[in-house]
């Protein structure tokens, strides 16, 4: 179904958790309803798909199956837990319902070959719900690379905790989405305790070259991922070969032997109490806007960003795959390179070449 008719498409909402219950409902039965109606919730535990079903107005099911045949939906869109991702993408798949997934595509890389590949070699349109690359600030910082204010970017630094392969999402992002080639990693082992109990938490650090000739340097540490830590978010730094960005959000642009910063202007309003990111703006000789999915809608950052992954989605659906778009293929890369630079780590720093499909999934 097109993106831009008059009639919704149909989808159920599989999952009925806290993502499910706090951004997806809401956004599918508030600001994306004219373009989604939500027909069914599906979920593994009663309590929950009643109670979110109730809340949202709309029928629920213990059986996906059921939910999507009996409710007409023609999509499907899975918020489940992490380790069920690639097992509901492939029941999904089975029904040959268009699909928004959640990342990872699964735990395992093996696992999230075998759904990319299948992916690949089917019809059905799939979009990777990855938010991270379609967060308001990190689109514009694309942006930026994208119109060229900046030369090739070279160098990408990140040390933010718990971030993952969303790091290496937001990278990829940034580059361009080259190819990695090798990851090289190291890691430290140590107890921590942090208000929860002692235990034992690791910190791995790397570097993953590409075949753009660009090198990212991540630095993660899941244990210290927690409101208290001051390492929660980190920061990001991109070094171009004609200027830098460096978060929070300072550009420099380097000509004819001269530094110039331009000024960066976040534009936000204040709707129903909920500070909204409209648009950010890159002031110079030209001026650059990377506007929001939803600029009048009252999202927070996270509920703009997945409201950028459904409308992509939607375009997919069309047939029109979008700038912002993340295929299987992106997803399986995303972990890809992550899961290199662990096993490298393991291995004591052993450069290792980074797995890629043998098949290119659509759209990617």
């Amino acid at each position: 179904m097109s993106a831009h008719t008059s009639t919704p498409l149909p989808v159920v909402l599989v999952g009925a958790g806290t993502r499910a219950r706090q951004i997806y409902g809401p956004l599918l039965t508030g600001p994306m309803a004219t373009q989604l109606k939500l027909v069914a919730i599906a979920s593994r535990s009663e309590d929950r798909a009643r109670s979110l079903a109730e809340e949202l107005g709309v029928p629920w099911s213990l059986s996906l199956e059921e939910a999507a045949t009996d409710y007409g939906a023609r999509g499907a869109i899975a918020c489940v837990s992490s380790p069920d991702n690639h097992t509901v993408a492939h029941r999904i798949l089975d029904l040959e319902l268009p699909a928004l997934l959640e990342t990872p595509l699964a735990l395992e890389l093996g696992d999230a070959r075998q759904l990319a590949q299948r992916i690949a070699q089917s019809d059905v349109p799939v979009e990777v719900a990855e938010q991270n690359p379609r967060f308001p600030r990190e689109a514009f910082w694309r942006r930026i690379i994208e119109e060229g204010f900046l030369g090739e970017p070279r160098l990408l630094t990140s040390n933010r905790a718990g971030y993952r392969y969303h790091a290496t999402a937001v990278a990829r992002g940034l580059l361009g989405r080259p190819r990695g080639q090798r990851a090289v990693g190291m890691r430290a082992v140590f107890p921590l305790d942090l208000g929860r109990g002692q235990q034992v938490s690791t910190v791995h650090a790397g570097t993953i070259t590409t075949d753009s000739n660009a090198v990212f340097q991540l630095t993660d540490g899941e244990g210290l991922h927690v409101p208290a830590s001051p390492w929660l978010r980190g920061g990001w730094s991109v070094l171009c070969d004609g200027g830098s960005l460096v978060e929070p959000d300072r550009v420099q642009v380097h000509s004819s032997g001269v530094n110039k910063h331009l000024p960066v202007e976040r534009v936000t309003r204040s709707i129903d109490g909920v500070e909204v990111t409209q648009t950010y703006r890159l002031h110079g000789s030209l001026l650059l806007e990377s506007p929001s999915a939803l600029p009048d809608a009252p999202l927070d950052d996270d509920a703009q960003a997945v409201a950028r992954c459904l409308q992509d989605w939607l375009a997919r659906i069309d047939g029109k795959p979008t700038s912002t778009g993340w295929s299987a293929q992106d997803g399986f890369d995303d972990l890809a390179w992550i899961t290199s630079l662990e096993r490298s780590a393991l291995l004591g720093g052993t450069a290792l070449r980074i797995d890629a499909l043998e098949t290119e999934p659509q759209g990617s």
